[in-house]
């Protein structure tokens, strides 16, 4: 592949997609935005650490709250036994506490799975992406490569 040819493909990707922290090169500190106001079309990829992060936050704070609830079910349960045999509420409270214990342990950690999850790709976004922005950005780049020079 010829060298022009690189640059034009290059060129062309850079004009389709945009990393979120990175300023368009044509366009004035706080312009642009997602309506494309710098004149070209907005860009189709925008991506930061702070809806995953939130994400995040939210399915530890269902983790937990679940893990609550399954433990004062838990406890609400002891004893019901004891003094309410042959009653059938106490035979159906009996049947029904293992499924809700697995409902709420299985949704507990899909929970915590989410919560590990959604951290890692907001950190990757985070950390991440801005290193790679910077190693490309020292990519130099013109007419000739460096080989060639």
């Amino acid at each position: 592949m010829a060298w022009d040819e690189w640059e034009q493909l290059k060129a062309g990707a850079a004009g389709r997609t945009q990393i979120d922290h990175v300023a368009d090169p044509g366009e004035e500190a706080g312009g642009g935005g997602p309506s494309g106001s710098s004149g070209g079309p907005a860009p189709d990829l925008k991506a930061s650490k702070g809806p995953w992060t939130k994400a995040s936050g939210v399915a530890q704070d269902l983790r937990t709250g679940t893990d609550s609830g399954l433990t004062e079910l838990k406890t609400a349960h002891e004893g019901v036994s004891g003094g309410t045999d042959g009653f059938s509420s106490t035979a159906a409270l009996n049947g029904i506490l293992p499924t809700w214990e697995k409902r709420l342990t299985s949704v507990r950690d899909e929970c915590d799975r989410l919560h590990g999850a959604l951290a890692g790709t907001g950190r990757d976004f985070g950390e991440l992406d801005p290193a790679v922005a910077d190693k490309v950005d020292r990519v130099k780049t013109g007419s000739t490569p460096d080989w060639a020079r």
